[in-house]
């Protein structure tokens, strides 16, 4: 039978034994799930292990629970390390783009303010909006069988995603204008790493696109149809994965 996974911090578990605090989580194992004492589960840190294990004790404020003394690596787990920026969009359509990119087994999100992005947040909703994110990024991960949740980074400009300390990469931007430059083309020679820009409803300006270029990222069109920036992330996506992850 298939474990149940469920979220655990990584500094609750001491030694075989662990403590699930999250409210939400114990909630759902206790009341919506109805599991008891004897029950096994898995366990995700969100860093790559998933362990199994068994319930021991349920209570309002936390569950304990004994771990089985084999640690397991789901294989669900991309060889790529996928990079996505995302201009910033409409929340209904960026909570969405967070899910299916989970599912596909992105390594991080960044977004990102641009010319043409219409959402303008106060900085107080920075926060709320990022922890949505995460959640949303972890029941995904949970659904999909990923071991590892995607970071989500806060919101910043689009200078400083081009400047992202990530390590060597191979960078690239979707630019529509773009007459001849294809996704093979720019993975010729790929790094381990792989950093891709999407830009919001309206795309990138002339202005965003030499900024890009000048940063060291190369222009790639998808095809000769106009997608929407969630579309477009999603689609580039798949395609890397195909190309260079685990979707052959």
């Amino acid at each position: 039978m298939k474990l149940r996974r469920f979220k655990i911090d990584k500094a609750c578990i001491q030694g075989q034994e662990a403590v699930i605090r999250d409210l939400g989580e114990i909630r759902h194992i206790g009341k919506v799930l109805r599991l008891k004492a004897g029950d096994e589960v898995a366990l995700l840190n969100g860093e790559g292990n998933e362990y199994h294990a068994t319930i021991t004790g349920l209570s309002p404020r936390e569950i304990s629970l004994r771990l089985s003394p084999n640690l397991y690596r789901a294989p669900a787990e991309s060889p790529l390390r996928l990079i996505l920026g995302l201009g910033l969009l409409k929340a209904s359509k960026f909570d969405w783009f967070i899910q299916k990119a989970t599912e596909l087994g992105v390594s991080a999100i960044v977004p990102f303010y641009s010319l043409r992005v219409v959402p303008r947040w106060e900085e107080e909703k920075y926060h709320s909006r990022r922890t949505r994110w995460e959640k949303i990024a972890s029941e995904a991960a949970k659904q999909c069988g990923r071991v590892k949740v995607p970071l989500i980074q806060s919101p910043c400009s689009f200078t400083e995603a081009l400047t992202l300390e990530i390590g060597e990469a191979t960078k690239i931007f979707l630019w529509g204008k773009e007459p001849s430059g294809s996704l093979q083309d720019a993975l010729a020679h790929p790094a381990a790493t792989i950093y891709i820009l999407v830009g919001p409803e309206g795309g990138f300006s002339e202005k965003e696109a030499l900024q890009a270029r000048e940063a060291g990222f190369r222009p790639v069109r998808l095809g000769p149809r106009t997608l929407r920036s969630e579309t477009a992330g999603i689609v580039a996506t798949g395609l890397l994965q195909f190309l260079l992850g685990d979707l052959r």
